[in-house]
């Protein structure tokens, strides 16, 4: 019985393999944000260039995201849902943070 759950919790998957690709998402958006900053572009324009900001980051990310979520039940169409509206969320957090320091320097 003990054997059966040490294979069971090895073979579950690892939430720690979403780590690294979501870190460099992040990285990449913050010095996308950075640099936007730096050539004062408006909010406006910043809303919608950072959803096409760091796409192989975001490609990395979401097959990250998807494959957890599919090795952990998830059928795959939720599973892409679920990644899309977690990569909107990080867009959508750096938008307001990018909004709030150009308007308030």
């Amino acid at each position: 019985m003990i054997t059966f759950l040490a294979a069971m919790a090895l073979a579950a998957p690892n939430p720690k393999a979403i780590d690294a690709p979501r870190h460099a998402y992040a990285a990449c958006i913050k010095s996308f944000e950075s640099n936007q900053l730096k050539a004062k572009v408006e909010p406006s324009a910043y809303g919608e260039a950072v959803k096409a900001a760091c796409p192989s980051e975001a490609a990395a990310f979401t097959a990250a995201l998807i494959s957890y979520d599919v090795a952990m039940g998830t059928k795959r169409a939720a599973a892409a849902a679920n990644a899309a509206r977690d990569l909107e969320d990080y867009q959508l957090t750096s938008v307001d943070r990018y909004t709030d320091i150009f308007t308030h320097p």
